[in-house]
């Protein structure tokens, strides 16, 4: 497979990235980010389709993308993501058997989604090895014709979609390496829990939260437009010694919804697997740099926190066709945390 352009299209900002691939060496080729004027893609009138059709045009243009194939991610939040354990069976048994195992699992008719799976392993969780785990993804075909629609109106080849789930676990994580991790997506309107273990996603939740209603909890609180309670929230964020600690008092309430929802994902993971407990959080997306979020999050978790590094193996050694220069470089670093997505999807191997 040729150079592709993996393209996150989130609810407020739209990011892609190319990769260049040199034997087993990637540099970064094109990055760029854009926001989308808060209109959520959809396909279901022509004006719809116009509009994302114009503006993925502008933004590959402007971006100076050399590809035109790109790989997208869905939206966890409108995706069916889950492991289900069956019994022990042969592939081919399993191609069989896996329509029979969704029903239990899709609340939407088989024929309204497209489907797929991958087998993880042994069911660990299982001790009479009679089991084995296979990770069970699908979309609705209606969301799936959407994307395809769009992208094939402004002039792009889609050669594959992902579900942003999958996409961040590769962004943050790289090949998986490491303890088992849950990783914690802080997106606009939506934060994405994902926890990995042995280099394979076992457990996904989308929680229909973020950082817009953060910076709406500032501006009810103190008053303010809402791009200026975006300055504060990012600014002062958590730290109780600025400004009397209003800003920190405003969010707190909302953070703390994110943390009951992880406790809760800990939970469920640890009393289905009790010998794989999670180590360690990786914090990514555009909330996650907010001041004091770490120190807050581990406290209450008892984990180790730390934040992602998206650019882990990706070089900034620009490629000689690279549109890039290296005074973009800085800032693309700066944004490391926007970017995880994208970077997962540029990642994915075909």
């Amino acid at each position: 497979m040729g150079s592709f352009v993996g393209l996150d299209i989130g609810s407020h900002t739209v990011k892609a990235i190319q990769l260049a691939r040199k034997g087993e060496n990637v540099f970064l080729f094109a990055a760029y980010r854009q926001p989308t004027l808060e209109r959520k893609i959809s396909a279901e009138s022509q004006e719809d389709v116009k509009f994302w059709a114009a503006y993925l045009k502008t933004f590959f243009s402007e971006g100076r993308f050399s590809s035109r194939d790109v790989v997208v991610g869905l939206p966890e939040s409108q995706v069916f993501t889950r492991v289900i354990s069956v019994p022990k069976m042969s592939q081919a048994e399993l191609r069989t058997a896996i329509k029979w195992e969704a029903e239990q699992y899709i609340p939407i008719p088989l024929r309204d989604v497209s489907m797929d799976y991958e087998l993880i392993s042994d069911d660990t969780s299982n001790k009479d090895n009679s089991k084995m785990e296979v990770l069970l993804v699908a979309a609705p075909l209606k969301l799936v014709k959407s994307y395809i629609s769009i992208l094939e109106a402004a002039s792009l080849n889609p050669i594959g979609l992902e579900t942003e789930g999958l996409a961040v676990a590769r962004g943050a994580l790289g090949n998986f390496d490491g303890p088992t991790t849950i990783i914690v997506n802080i997106g606009a309107v939506t934060t994405d829990l994902v926890i990995v273990s042995n280099k394979h996603v076992r457990f996904t939740r989308s929680i229909s939260t973020g950082g817009f209603a953060l910076a709406r909890a500032v501006s009810q609180a103190l008053g303010f437009e809402m791009d200026q309670a975006e300055q504060y929230k990012v600014t002062y964020g958590l730290d109780e010694t600025q400004l009397e600690g209003k800003v920190m008092q405003a969010i707190k309430p909302i953070i703390d919804v994110i943390i009951s929802d992880i406790k809760r994902s800990l939970s469920f993971y640890g009393n289905r697997y009790p010998d794989d407990s999670v180590k360690q959080a990786v914090i990514c997306g555009g909330t996650a740099s907010l001041p004091g979020l770490l120190s807050y999050l581990a406290g209450l978790l008892g984990l180790e926190v730390r934040l992602a590094n998206s650019w882990e193996k990706i070089s900034f050694e620009l490629p000689k066709k690279s549109p890039l220069k290296k005074d973009d470089l800085p800032v693309l670093r700066s944004q490391n945390l926007s970017f995880t997505v994208a970077v997962g999807l540029a990642l994915k191997e075909y």
